[in-house]
């Protein structure tokens, strides 16, 4: 596997160093590299277009075989996406868009105009447009939005003789998991089977008496990131989605979880850098970027500004011995609220921490946060006497540190909680915006200290 993959990325590099020589095909050497392209692993043809300019990934894309091409496309970022949908010929947009999931196209409509959108839809047969135009009408990060309606179930009716004989011939056109989703003649949810079952069994045996359990079912409108959560908690690589009268939909599949959990995360990290965006970082332009990145640095520079104003108050009281310690106590409270908030936050994301056992949580970081201001407080205390024999300015520097430190805890733990309650994405409160309290709280705390101890 390893020596495919090194053989995959030497052809990929080699075009990449040719690519104008590729993209003509005139040359035995470009004929012999678009030969070997073709056998490469997806991904890694779509890394290499995402990677070279948009005229030359367009023209190397058309010298893909047309299986190839519909695995390759979903693959390139958004605008490449849109570049050479437009630069297809009617067959080979025909061939794309009906050879490819109802999810699939679901999700690339979204991203096209309505007069492209139009054209789209005109193209495909009738049955996949009710289909893609009954799976619209789902939000894109709800299980309705990423659902996959091509999926084989069968009929609690059925025979283990009769599923066998119709597996091959659906195969071709759906798709097949391990988990076999089981229905009525309504087309309701009733269990599953496992592929395994259908070999097992005899061949007489009617599904409806060999049903399993299904761990996990998605409801239509239920958001992806619970979805993702909840999969993962009953360790199940594929879900049913169904509606409100239990009705199957289609299902949720492993490679989906897999995406989600990858742009779940990503975006948790945006939120927890203060800069969010809905689209890949090159397919945001950078004047975007510099707009959503400057607005916040902005307000919060105006925001930090208070502390100077706290600095101000207390300027009698703050002698050069105290100023030194203030980068001290600062740096550490924003380490201190960060480790906290990222704990809760990761919990609170994978289902860990949820409304049965938050109490005991909070409990448990404030038992924790009132451990780690002592053991810091007396640290910083033996610190500063050790070097400067000033009692006294020990003292304030120590407990301030050790209040801090436990309001760090406060905070970091109980603000995810609250936005959580307010339906704003927890992640939101780490990083940037928590770091600006903690400053903000940290000074004020030691200004005040300082002033009731050495006043």
């Amino acid at each position: 596997m390893m020596e495919i993959c090194m053989i995959s990325t030497t052809i990929l590099d080699n075009i990449a160093t040719h690519i104008q020589e590729v993209v003509l095909h005139e040359s035995t050497r470009s004929k012999i590299l678009i030969g070997q392209m073709n056998l490469a692993h997806y991904a890694d043809i779509a890394q290499l277009m995402n990677s070279l300019e948009s005229e030359y990934s367009v023209k190397l894309f058309l010298l893909l075989k047309p299986e190839m091409q519909i695995s390759v496309f979903y693959e390139l970022q958004t605008a490449l996406m849109r570049t050479v949908l437009s630069a297809l010929n009617s067959a080979d947009k025909s061939n794309l868009l009906k050879n490819s999931h109802a999810d699939q196209i679901t999700d690339l409509f979204d991203l096209l105009s309505d007069e492209e959108l139009a054209t789209c839809l005109d193209i495909l047969h009738k049955k996949d447009r009710e289909q893609v135009l009954s799976l619209m009408q789902f939000a894109p990060d709800s299980a309705g939005g990423i659902m996959n309606v091509d999926v084989i179930t069968l009929m609690q009716n059925f025979t283990v003789a009769k599923s066998v004989a119709l597996l091959p011939r659906l195969r071709p056109r759906r798709d097949l998991h391990r988990n076999i989703y089981v229905t009525d003649e309504e087309n309701r949810l009733v269990g599953l089977i496992k592929l395994e079952d259908l070999l097992l069994k005899s061949p007489e045996t009617q599904l409806r008496s060999i049903l399993r359990q299904v761990p996990f079912i998605a409801e239509v409108d239920q958001d992806q990131e619970e979805i993702a959560n909840k999969m993962a908690h009953y360790r199940t690589v594929t879900a049913p989605v169904v509606n409100e009268h239990n009705f199957l939909l289609g299902v949720i599949t492993g490679e989906t979880l897999v995406d989600v959990l990858q742009r779940e995360a990503q975006e948790d990290v945006h939120k927890m850098a203060g800069s969010y965006v809905s689209q890949s970082y090159f397919e945001t332009s950078s004047a975007s970027i510099i707009l959503r990145r400057g607005i916040l640095l902005v307000i919060l520079l105006l925001v930090e500004s208070l502390t100077s104003v706290i600095l101000g108050s207390y300027e009698a009281t703050l002698s050069a011995f105290l100023v030194s310690f203030i980068a001290m106590l600062v740096s550490t409270a924003g380490n201190t609220s960060g480790q906290t908030s990222a704990i809760i936050i990761q919990g609170m994301s994978s289902g860990d921490i949820n409304d049965s056992n938050i109490n005991k949580i909070l409990r448990r970081e404030f038992f924790i946060g009132f451990s780690l201001s002592i053991l810091l407080a007396l640290v910083a205390f033996a610190r500063v006497y050790a070097y400067h024999q000033f009692f006294w300015g020990s003292v304030v520097v120590s407990l301030s540190l050790g209040i801090i430190v436990f309001a760090s805890v406060l905070f970091g733990s109980v603000l995810p909680v609250l936005l959580k309650k307010f339906n704003i994405d927890p992640a939101f409160s780490a990083g940037p915006f928590l770091a600006t309290i903690m400053d903000i709280l940290g000074i004020f705390i030691y200004c005040y200290i300082a002033y009731l101890i050495l006043n």
